[in-house]
């Protein structure tokens, strides 16, 4: 079985990164005695958090957290699904790599008490850089050999999930359950268990960015509308944001037939658009415009029998004549 896009699911990923505590391992760390003692209570992120602290007081937070961590690992068991989890990943042949923000020793200690055996990409705080920071996962991407827009990130926080948008690739949310951060996952189990029983019976699932699309239209109509193929109005000063509201409304494929640069005048119509893109080939921009928000489409050197409109208040008429 194979799912195309626009749909999605994570059993179709060539990588798999994995947060540790909480996804692989049960540690139930309470930092809130931590936060108490150096930071009145508040809820910060204590590894952030810690620079704003003289340096003997951060030398003994850290102290704090390495301890902390390593008497939960000590006490770890292995969340339910995660050697099923390891075991299908190796029947499968599918890389992976551990991104944490804990310390290196604490994970290697809670591997040798849940019996798991940890992959050879093992990136931790005492490496750096931490989550939500893209930079450690394209690093973990890069070891196992897998551009990260095919890797899924697989966590229970919301760094997880932000470091994952950042960093091109899909998200998976297990564990938690936080109704206000489904909406940055492609999709959420509450349990990692019920993710691994989808790896053997995988449906199409609609990702994040089409969700509300699919929610307004129906699924039907995000199908079609991605099986259209337009060609942009490369000299029309909004060409980005028409663009952007054809990805938006679905489609798909995005043809330029020319070799077209950006203006300034189209820069001063985008908001969004860096000054450093001016006479850069349109192509290679408006691909990196629309796949941060919309990464499975494709912008080829083509001319596309359907044309854009040039006023982007147009788009989705045009488009709704076209899936008639």
């Amino acid at each position: 079985m194979s799912i195309s896009p626009p749909f999605w699911h994570p059993a179709f990923s060539e990588g798999f990164i994995l947060d540790w505590d909480g996804v692989l391992a049960d540690t139930r760390l309470d930092f809130a005695p931590i936060r108490a003692r150096y930071f009145n209570g508040e809820r910060l992120p204590l590894v952030e958090a810690a620079g704003r602290l003289d340096p003997p007081e951060r030398q003994a937070l850290e102290r704090d957290l390495y301890d902390l961590e390593m008497e939960g690992a000590r006490r770890a068991t292995p969340v339910k699904g995660a050697h099923a989890l390891i075991e299908w990943l190796a029947s499968s042949g599918i890389p992976w790599a551990v991104v944490s923000r804990n310390c290196r020793d604490s994970i290697f200690e809670a591997a040798k008490r849940c019996g798991i055996d940890l992959p050879g990409t093992v990136l931790s705080r005492d490496e750096g850089p931490l989550k939500p920071d893209p930079r450690a996962l394209w690093a973990a991407a890069a070891a196992i050999g897998v551009e990260p827009g095919r890797c899924v990130m697989i966590g229970d926080f919301i760094y997880d999930l932000y470091g994952a948008i950042r960093a091109g690739m899909r998200a998976v949310l297990v564990e938690r359950i936080e109704p206000g951060w489904n909406r940055w996952a492609d999709i959420s189990f509450g349990r990692l268990e019920e993710m691994v029983a989808s790896l053997g019976e995988p449906a199409p699932l609609v990702p994040r960015e089409y969700r509300k699309l699919a929610a307004q239209n129906g699924c039907k109509w995000l199908e079609k509308a991605w099986g259209l193929e337009v060609s942009v109005p490369e000299e029309a000063p909004r060409v980005f944001r028409i663009a952007m509201e054809a990805a938006r409304l679905g489609v798909g494929r995005f043809g330029i037939s020319g070799h077209s640069r950006i203006s300034l005048e189209q820069w001063d119509e985008t908001s969004f658009l860096p000054i450093s893109m001016v006479d850069s080939p349109m192509s290679e921009c408006m691909s990196r415009i629309l796949r941060e928000r919309y990464p499975q489409v494709s912008v080829s050197w083509s001319d596309h029998p359907l044309s854009l409109p040039e006023n982007p208040s147009l788009v989705e008429g045009a488009i709704r004549s076209w899936l008639k």
